[in-house]
Order: structure tokens, then sequence, then C-alpha cells
């Protein structure tokens, strides 16, 4: 399954927090994305928001992965291939990033 977005950035972490006073490691990989904003209306609540949003989906731990994802220019569109989460197989977690080729792209289909 693959998603395509518009990249943002990828962040990946490892080390030991001493922050809190006891050692606790961490180890985090991540991509961010954008989507389009959307309003929230709901009862008395009525959000209008234009422009983009930042999404973020966990992304597999793996070196080889940032360096292919980091490689890519920030706000190109591309199909970041997702698989189930080991951890929670109910959550979905990126493996690999694929460029859109210019066929699939909306641009590509209305001839700009």
């Amino acid at each position: 399954m693959s998603l395509q977005v518009t990249l943002l950035c990828v962040s990946m972490g490892k080390g030991i927090s001493t922050k809190s006073g006891l050692p606790k490691p961490y180890d985090f990989s991540y991509v961010e994305y954008l989507v389009p904003a959307e309003n929230f209306i709901q009862g008395d609540h009525n959000i209008q928001k234009s422009g983009f949003e930042v999404k973020q989906i966990t992304m597999i731990s793996n070196e080889q992965l940032y360096k292919k994802i980091a490689a890519t220019k920030p706000l190109t569109l591309v199909n970041l291939e997702l698989s189930a989460d080991p951890k929670n197989p109910a959550k979905n977690i990126v493996t690999d990033i694929k460029p859109v080729t210019q066929t699939n792209t909306v641009a590509a289909r209305v001839g700009a």
C-alpha cells in the first residue's frame, strides 16, 4: 500500500535522555508531510482553515531509508510505501519511498 504525499522532512534519532534524572533510552523515526488544511465545524465550533497542515507518520528505524528520504528534495510529491507496524499492526509504518512519475501527477493528466 502506498500514500501519495508532499514530502516535508524526515527525522531519526536515538540515544539516552537524562532530562528527568534517570537515564531513559529513546529511538524515533518519522516522516512529515503536507496535507490540505480542513475546516472544523461541529456544534458551536466553526474553525476556518486555508493552506496546508503538517502530518506525521512513523517509519522503520533504518539508516539507509533515512538517507534515501533525506536525499529527496523537500516539497516533492512522493509515494510513501506503507506496511503494518510490527509493534502495533493496527497502524501503518513507512518502509520505502518512491518518486511520483510525471504520468501519475495531476499536472501531467491535465497537460500542464
